[in-house]
């Protein structure tokens, strides 16, 4: 006797062969791929359209591996950061098709991973920044260091003297203001200084709009500054109008400070 598939999964069957009628995906096959994959009580969450399609590209549907291609993937070289250069834009489309359509190393297509939460659009455009992203990080690690060193020797005749007198307990506090940072507001930081990842790059990284993005990065920011200002009053010990004056010096540097903190490469030493 073959048991009667859920009514939630013959409905997204229905309403994905509906958004793609030029694909086959037999309902069968179909329910085992997203039964895996999802709680049957958040089917009026997901997108189906987007299930069925990748339920067709992960069964090898030459068909629809080729519209995932043609209308996903090789657009994704235009929702990249705007610092990424054209020939890294086209290097991250490779791997994303590679990755998510043919598999490497043994591994099948990642487009097998997806489970209808977020839309394939969505997905697939993260997926692209984090390559895009660790590309990034890899090639331009030395020129950033080197944009670094020459923004720091930039003559500052006040800073200089702050540095001598409060670098090593401005290096301390910065230390210990970061790493008492979440991981997350951590992330953004880097995403943003070092990654260089604008609002935009930032909400489509984390599936959220550009305003939660934008909130996010200020609070994380704005955190630092204040755990940074309570870590230099207790080391320092300068009252609340002393600690303004170097405050606003060193503030000044925070940006530069973040990079040079941030940059793997560099002796944590070096931050000021």
């Amino acid at each position: 006797m073959v048991r009667a598939l859920p009514t939630e999964v013959c409905a997204l069957h229905a309403q994905g062969r509906d958004t793609w009628p030029q694909i086959d995906v037999d309902l069968a096959a179909f329910s085992q791929y997203v039964t895996s994959r999802i709680a049957l009580d958040e089917v009026d969450k997901l997108h189906a359209g987007d299930l069925y399609l990748s339920a067709a590209c992960a069964r090898g549907d030459a068909r629809a591996i080729a519209l995932v291609d043609e209308q996903y993937i090789a657009t994704l070289v235009f929702a990249l950061p705007g610092y990424i250069t054209r020939p890294v834009a086209d290097d991250v489309v490779q791997l994303v098709r590679l990755r998510f359509l043919i598999g490497e190393h043994g591994r099948p297509p990642r487009i097998g991973d997806f489970d209808g939460t977020a839309s394939l659009a969505t997905w697939l455009r993260v997926a692209a920044i984090r390559i895009a992203i660790s590309l990034h990080r890899k090639q331009h690690r030395e020129m950033m260091i080197d944009d670094v060193d020459a923004v720091a020797d930039a003559p500052d005749p006040e800073l200089a003297l702050l540095q001598r007198q409060y670098g090593a307990e401005f290096r301390a506090a910065f230390r210990s203001g970061f790493v008492s940072l979440t991981a997350r507001e951590r992330n953004l930081l880097r995403h943003h200084i070092i990654d260089r990842l604008g609002i935009d790059g930032i909400a489509a990284l984390y599936g959220v709009h550009r305003a939660t993005a934008a909130r996010w990065l200020a609070r994380a920011r704005s955190t630092l500054i204040k755990r940074l200002r309570r870590e230099l009053q207790a080391r320092l010990q300068l009252d609340r109008k002393q600690l303004d004056g170097v405050f606003v010096l060193l503030q000044g540097k925070l940006e530069l400070s973040l990079r040079m903190f941030l940059t793997p490469t560099r002796d944590a030493r070096d931050v000021i």
